[in-house]
């Protein structure tokens, strides 16, 4: 691995030329590079944004462009680690790395090669995980208890591709648009040729005063005005081609794709073989490989990711993690008169898609602590009252009739609203290592983190799986096969899976 760094933009006939496999730039403060005489380059800056770092793949050949805000190209070994990275230009310097807490500590390399990974789960963070790992060659088997993949919360009509964020530097925010813009290079890469996405851009409303606000300090972000700026309802009206009556912020590279046609996409490469009907009964470590039992046959794997979603809750090992577990339901209706005018997706409280094959979908309803996954009457009377809210024109001039059913599932959360990501701990004997935290939570401990061997989860995305879990899926690979890591340090702590015990132990719980 040749890693070559610039603390400027080097020009585009210095890119082309560059004999590395990882080349480094570090952005001016908040500014795009100049590569307008290049079009590959230039468009492969639509999504760049300057919360945390670019990692932008398959845009010259054979290398990786990581596009390193300011604040970040000071911090290298975030994800390089004590890799040699060899400056082309003057080197910026580096700030010392800090101690780690043992338990969010990577655990020790033991270079074992992934001959053969075990990915548990089918919906997008599975298919993003999986198509990671087989695009470093690995072979990769996915098992799902579904009859299809996409089948709970990746199985609705259409969702929303774009990040709904805090103005503020929160780890939320850094991962969102992270994950926003890779999603997005993703999503063209594998969907280019197809009608089952668009990007239609999208519109997110003004619709209290909390949102007045939020929106209003994103707009000033004048660094980010290519990926969201704010609009007047006479705006938001030209844009949607129907008539909004709120002030709002929009994305114009945002876009509804079909999840489930993603994810067989993702799905479809030689490396990747899919199990359906094989619900996981159990898990073990025999000392060289993982045994994952299913009811319809066993398989061996160097090493497992657990991207089970709701379903963790039914799974060996991964049930010891403390998630919590949303209801929701998107409903669809036959588009009509002015409804079939909707340019762009709308999002407030609730969301409309533009109508895909004369369909609009919309939703989606909300109940913690509710893990059932039936269609309900009452949900779809819900979502009609939250799209009258959103956009009464929408409202009145779609068909209700009919029996079109939209589609109910269980999200899986964690209490922080961050997923789970990362080298799985085992809760049982963290809690006796780690047992005087509950005593105090800054005692100082240095036994190491006791980790189950090769097992990682990518979980817990809630209602924004489209945006974070491809970012999370490459993150995971990176792990597995020791290759630079796509999120800063900071990330890789807040969505550390053993955070979640840790929280446990230090609260006296069991």
């Amino acid at each position: 691995m040749n890693i070559l760094a610039w603390n400027t933009p080097p020009n585009t006939a210095q890119l082309w030329a560059a004999d590395g496999s990882d080349l480094v730039i570090c952005l001016a403060d908040k500014q795009l590079p100049d590569w307008s005489d290049c079009v590959i380059l230039s468009s492969a800056l639509a999504c760049v944004q300057f919360a945390g770092a670019n990692v932008l793949k398959n845009i010259l050949p054979n290398k990786t462009l990581w596009l390193m805000p300011v604040h970040t190209a000071t911090q290298l070994h975030d994800y390089f680690g004590s890799r040699d990275i060899h400056w082309q230009t003057k080197p910026i310097p580096q700030h010392h790395v800090l101690p780690e807490k043992n338990w969010f500590r990577q655990p020790e390399k033991n270079h074992q090669q992934p001959e053969h990974v075990i990915v548990i789960g089918a919906g997008i963070a599975g298919a993003a995980t999986a198509r990671e790992l087989a695009a470093r060659g690995v072979h990769v088997t996915v098992l799902d208890a579904a009859n299809a993949p996409a089948s709970a919360a990746s199985g609705n009509r259409q969702g929303l591709l774009y990040a709904k964020i805090s103005p503020h530097p929160t780890p939320q925010t850094e991962l969102l648009l992270c994950g926003y813009g890779y999603a997005k290079r993703l999503l063209k890469n594998t969907l280019s040729e197809s009608n089952n996405w668009q990007e239609t851009g999208v519109l997110h409303l003004n619709h209290n005063t909390s949102e007045t606000q939020r929106n209003t300090q994103l707009a000033q972000h004048v660094w980010h005005q290519h990926l969201y700026h704010g609009v007047s309802a006479s705006q938001a009206s030209e844009l949607a081609g129907v008539l909004v009556e709120q002030d709002g912020l929009f994305w114009p590279q945002g876009a509804w794709v079909n999840p489930p046609a993603w994810v067989a996409k993702l799905l479809d490469n030689p490396l990747i073989q899919l199990k359906l009907n094989h619900h996981v009964l159990s898990a073990q470590f025999d000392g060289n490989n993982w045994q994952i039992h299913t009811q319809n046959g066993q398989f061996s794997g160097s090493h497992v990711v657990f991207c089970g979603g709701a379903s963790s809750q039914n799974l060996p090992i991964i049930q010891d993690l403390p998630l919590q577990f949303i209801r929701g339901q998107t409903s669809i209706a036959k588009t009509q008169s002015n409804s079939g005018s909707l340019k762009v997706a709308l999002s407030g409280a609730s969301y409309v898609s533009p109508a895909w094959d004369g369909i609009h979908c919309f939703g989606a309803t909300f109940l913690p602590n509710d893990a059932h996954d039936d269609w309900r009457e009452s949900d779809e009377i819900a979502n009609r009252q939250a799209l009258k809210d959103l956009n009464n024109n929408i409202y009145q001039s779609v068909d209700f009739s009919g029996s079109l059913k939209g589609h109910a599932a269980v999200r899986c959360d964690a209490h922080d609203h961050l997923p789970v990501v990362g080298a799985l701990g085992e809760p049982n004997l963290m809690r006796k290592v780690y047992a005087k935290l509950a005593l105090d939570k800054n005692y100082r401990l240095d036994t190491p983190c006791p980790f189950y061997p090769n097992a990682f989860v990518n979980t817990a995305h809630g209602s924004r799986g489209l945006t974070t879990a491809p970012i999370c899926a490459a993150y995971i690979a990176a792990l597995i096969c020791d290759e630079p890591l796509v999120l800063s340090k900071n990330l890789q702590h807040a969505l550390n899976p053993n955070r979640l015990i840790i929280r446990q132990i230090v609260r006296g719980l069991n």
